[in-house]
This record gives structure tokens, sequence and C-alpha cells, in this order.
């Protein structure tokens, strides 16, 4: 048996003073590579840390001990002039580039500017003002390795382009694919790229010689910007996606027919993330439950979907863990086999599959839900489906809205929800703590700017809690250092935890209030949960939207759901300086047990919706047409019965000749 060895920082460091170059790049990407695997975190890297760091309550400083020594032996290595990359090399990288950001944002070095510095031709005092980057092809690819989001230098993307367009692209995909882009630095880059981008990523034919592996990062992490047309990139990334496919032999489904299990039409549904603890499951499994009496539903996902996750279909079919052609072309064999009538995505943009899936024809009638809240920008997504109450604007959608009564998607309670809470109620706090529950990629400068702005205004002493999801590893030192920068020592910044002990950070709060633009919804719920009340902030996209809505659903008053940052912070310190007026809130709340609201309702439109969908289809008029009846022949009335004849069998056809149509339904868990 083959022992493997764990990636190791003291490898790296020998490798380095041995200049065997290449030997050194490959271990530093097995570091990154292990990191990657363990969302942030160091476990099994090998590192000699000094013992007096080997102290659970110096966890952090054992991070930034680790981030450090990384930097610098980087710092060693890539400031060597005789080390060369190649262009493979450099897209290795590039799909890696989130975790150099992380390491050298979390360590004092803050950004790789130092190494930028040895590729500069000009002066040393140009460097933040005129940089000039060395002619050398080798060394732009050095270049755009280490130009991270919290570069303080200014580049000319066009000229980066007109060098070398592919390697342009990568380096624009990278810059948005860290799950934390909410420093002014980063979060400004990333606002230039998506309006720079989607012209110039729209002329490349293919994904080959980009970090495809990162496209679903560009794809979803756009919608945590604040621009109009932030959606924009995905339209290009489309057409990029749409050309690979075809490049690589993809042809769309004939849907000119339809199948029918037991009678009824067939929906494929393929999923991302789906669970019993998964929010996905928890906001989107009693409406395909109750499509099944209108269709005859199969469900298409990984190894992770739980027992719950499948029960909600009618058949589950397991995909192969291979590559997304191998996926799709599975999934492309059953429609071949059933002939499906929709369709369906619940969420889309957290998988790479369901991205390419929605650049393909596999049925007449495709659409989405919300689960990640955002247009597709796709020719081949005709409809999403959405509660009424959560829409703000129908211009931010390329889709046709199936636009549905605001209890039609009624939600399951977590898992993991405590059964029942002992609330904490304190009339006159010393201290209001302020909760707020977010991932790392809901947090930019205009939320924090106006969390401080909150805590400069409150007559009443004010600190923030800020209890996140994402935040762990080599991310959190990197995020706490930009919540400090607004909020100093008023804020304590939890890094990513258990759900239980999520719940306890939340429960020692006071009230709470909702990261903008991109909101809450199991934040919300959680809050609720807890009898805390909460200040949200509106707007025309779904993502802000949904806190309207579920806010206007618990019976909370209007004046805590504001329009622009300014009503925002008006409503967030009234509520933390009356302390009568919150907790007066706060019990209503917990006496009306307005959370049930979120859980009860009519599950059953989206099917009823989808089958008039289905009804309107030229294809289904077609095939459910009745007959023209021929009139009957003229008989003697003398003349003898004749003994009618048996039809004579008729030869199967092929799968892909007929629509599937079957009286009882396999189980099929493959």
């Amino acid at each position: 048996m083959t022992q493997t060895t764990n990636p190791s920082v003291i490898r790296f460091e020998r490798e380095i003073h041995a200049k065997n170059h290449e030997a050194a790049c490959n271990e530093l990407l097995a570091i990154l590579q292990q990191i990657d695997s363990n969302f942030g975190g160091i476990d099994n890297i090998e590192c000699d840390i000094p013992q007096q760091l080997d102290n659970p309550e110096l966890g952090q400083e054992k991070i930034v001990y680790f981030c450090t020594r990384l930097a610098s032996a980087i710092t060693t290595l890539f400031t060597d002039p005789n080390l060369q990359i190649s262009d493979d090399g450099a897209l290795r990288f590039l799909v890696l580039q989130r975790w150099l950001n992380m390491v050298f944002a979390s360590s004092p070095y803050y950004n790789a500017d130092h190494i930028l510095a040895a590729y500069h031709a000009g002066a040393p005092e140009d460097l933040y003002t005129n940089f000039l980057l060395r002619p050398d092809p080798l060394v732009l690819n050095k270049f755009c390795i280490f130009y991270l989001p919290e570069s303080n230098i200014n580049i000319n993307l066009d000229l980066l382009w007109e060098r070398n367009p592919e390697l342009t692209a990568s380096l624009a995909f990278a810059l948005q694919s860290p799950r934390f882009i909410g420093t002014p630095a980063a979060f400004n880059k990333r606002g230039v790229l998506l309006q720079w981008f989607p012209e110039k990523l729209a002329q490349l034919p293919n994904l080959n010689r980009v970090p495809s592996g990162i496209s679903h990062d560009v794809y979803m992490h756009c919608s945590y910007d604040i621009a109009a047309n932030k959606h924009d990139v995905k339209g290009a990334l489309n057409k990029v996606i749409r050309g690979h496919l075809l490049g690589n032999g993809w042809q769309d489904c004939d849907v000119s027919k339809l199948g029918e299990v037991n009678g009824k039409p067939v929906m494929f549904v393929l999923l991302e993330h789906f669970h019993a603890a998964h929010s996905i499951y928890r906001t989107h499994s009693t409406s395909m439950i109750a499509a099944r009496e209108h269709f005859h539903i199969i469900g298409f996902g990984g190894k992770d979907v739980d027992q719950a996750g499948r029960n909600v279909f009618d058949e589950f079919i397991e995909l192969s863990s291979g590559n997304i052609f191998d996926s799709l072309r599975e999934i492309r064999n059953r429609v071949e086999e059933y002939h499906p009538a929709v369709f369906y995505m619940p969420s889309i943009g957290m998988d790479l599959k369901t991205i390419f899936a929605s650049n393909t024809r596999l049925a007449p009638v495709q659409v989405i839900a919300l689960g990640h809240p955002g247009t597709t920008h796709s020719e081949f997504i005709e409809y999403v489906i959405v509660e009424d109450d959560y829409v703000g604007s129908e211009e931010c959608f390329s889709e046709t809205l199936l636009r549905l009564p605001k209890d039609a998607l009624p939600y399951v309670p977590s898992a993991l929800a405590p059964e029942s809470v002992e609330y904490r109620l304190i009339e006159n706090p010393e201290v209001v703590n302020i909760g707020v529950a977010a991932t790392t990629m809901k947090l930019n400068p205009y939320f924090l700017d106006a969390c401080r702005v909150i805590r400069d205004r409150a007559k009443v002493k004010v600190h923030f809690h800020f209890a996140l999801g994402q935040s762990s590893g080599v991310t959190h030192p990197y995020v706490e250092k930009f919540i400090r920068s607004y909020l100093g020592k008023d804020a304590t910044v939890h890094q990513h935890a258990p759900y239980h002990d999520y719940l306890r950070t939340l429960y020692g709060c006071d009230m709470m209030i909702n990261p903008f633009p991109f909101g809450n919804t199991n934040g919300i719920i959680d809050m609720v949960t807890l009898g805390l009340v909460g200040v949200c902030k509106t707007g025309p996209e779904v993502h802000e939207h949904i806190d309207e809505g579920l806010f206007k659903r618990l019976g909370l008053p209007e004046w805590l759901v504001t329009r622009t940052a300014d009503e925002y912070v008006d409503c967030a310190v009234r509520l933390a300086e009356n302390h009568e007026e919150r907790l007066a809130l706060r019990r209503h709340i917990i006496e009306n047990n307005g959370l049930q609201t979120l859980f009860s309702g009519n599950p059953k439109p989206m099917g009823e919706v989808l089958l008039k969908k289905v009804q309107e289809l030229p294809q289904f008029q077609a095939q459910t047409k009745p007959a023209r009846k021929k009139a009957a022949p003229k008989t003697d009335a003398k003349a003898a019965p004749k003994t009618a004849k048996k039809a004579p069998a008729k030869k199967a056809e092929p799968k892909t000749a007929a629509p599937r149509t079957r009286k009882t339904a396999k189980k099929d868990s493959q």
C-alpha cells in the first residue's frame, strides 16, 4: 500500500532553499489544495508551529503564524528572478488564488504587492501610481498569480487583455472567486470587473484555457455586488459554456414528445445541495412533494442527498461523481427514456452542473426557483418560480416570472432547530447587543459603514455580534480585521460554528440587523425562533426584497423595513434606544407565534401552474387531441356477425423513439 504524505510547509521551505523550483511549486499547490478541501482550515498540513501556540485559547494566533510563515516562504520563491511559471502552471495557481489571498490577508503582509514590486519595470516610487510590467511573458504569469483582491496597485485591464486575453480572463475569474470580498479594495475590484468583463468574456470560444472549476463562483458571487447590471456577466459566461458544450459534442434533446408515468407528465429536478439540514430543502421540498399530484417527479443529485431529500421524489437517480459531461449525458439518457415535460432546478449557481444544464435543452418547459435568488440570463430557462411578495422588480429577470401566492412555498423547520426556547428579555440592558447573522459573502463596505454610524449615533452603548458562516481557518483573521477596521472593540466576530453554537451567539443578543444589499432568509427564521426583532433593507432584487416579504408575513411594523441606508441607520438606532418598544415587538412575535406563519400554507400552486404551462404546449395538445371518429359502416341486419380478430402485437420500439408510458414506477436508487 502506498503511503500518502500530507502537504508540508517545512518541505516547501526546504525545496525553496535548494532552488528546486518545480518541487517547491508543487508543494505549494498541494498546501493550497488542502486548505481548499478544508474550507480554509489548516488541518493535515505539516508545519512545526511553536509549542507556545499549541493552545486552544490561541487558535487565531496559530492561524496567523501559519499564514505569516507560508507567505514569507512564498515571497522568497516568487521574488527569485530565476523562477519560471508556465501558462499551465499559472492556470493551476489561479484556480487556488483565493487561498493565496486569504493567506496574505490574514498575515501582517495583507497583500502581495511586495512581490509585484519585483515585476515592476519603473521607478520604485511609481509602484502604485504608474506600474510598468516587465515585458517578459513569464513575468506576466507570475504577476497575475499575485495580483490579489487586496492589491493597491492600479492596472490597465485592456492592456493586459491585449497581451494575453485568456490569462487576463483567468485573472478575472480568480479575483471574483473568494467567498469573502468585503473590503473596499476587494469589493471595488469586483465591481470594476463586473462592468468590464462581460464584453471580453463573451469573446472566448470555450473554457479550455480558463479556470472553469471556479466559473460557478463568477456566476454566483456577482449577486453580492450593488450595481443594477451585476448579473450581466452570467449572460457572457453562458455563451462561453454553450460554446464549450457544443465543442465537446453536446446535442440538445428532442423535446417534441412528452412521456407519462401513471398518466402523469414527467418532471425532472436537478439538485445542488439538498438534505434535511440544508436551507434549499427547508424552502423548496414541500412544493415539490405537492407537485407529485400532477407530475411524476424524478430527482437527480449527488450522494450527499439524504433519505429525507430522496423521499421528496417519486424516483431519485444518484448521479455519478464523474465530470460534468458524464452527469449531463446521464440526464440526457434519462430524457430519451422518459421524455419529461418540465426540467426544474430549485437553485442554481452553487454547483457547475446546474449552470451547465441551464445552457442545454432537456425539456420543453425549463424553470428555476430562487434557492439562490438571481436571474440566469440563459436563453434556455423560460420561467422563474417565485412567491409574489418576494418580487421587487420584474426588470431584474431575463425570464418570465411565475408568481405564486405568498404562502405557496411553506418552509420546513430545520432538522437542527431547538424544540423549545426560553426567551431572554432584558428590560434595561447596560449594553444593547446587536446580532448579525451572515455568511462572509454578504459583508461589504456599505453595510459595515452603516454599522459604524449606528454605533456612533446611538445614545446607548451597543455591541455587535457577527455570527458568520464560512469564516474559519485562514479566512477568519482577515474577516475579523475588516470588521474591526469599522467597529474596533465594539464588535465580536464569531467564526463559523455548529448550528446550536451559532444560535447561542444570537440568543445572547437584544436585537438583530440584516445585511444588505443581499439580505437574509434563514437568518430571519433564526431571529424569530429566538424571539428577536430586527431591521432590514429592501430593494428591487429578490435577494433584498425577500426580507420585506418575510417581515410583513411575520406581522412586523412597516418602519422596520427600510429603503435607504440612512433609513436603515435611523431605524436600527431607534430599535436600540427604545427598550420598551423593542421588548413589545419581541413579545408580539413570541405571543403570536409568528414563526408558524412561515411553516404553514398551501404548497399546491407550483404544480398547478407548471401543469398549466405543460397543457399549453403544442406537443401536449397534439398528443391529447381526440382522434376523429370514422362513420360506422352499414351492415346487413340479417348478416351473421363476424368474429373480431385480435390486433397483431406491436413490436417494442426503441426507448428513444417514443415517450415513456408506464403504469407503475420503479424506485431507482442507482
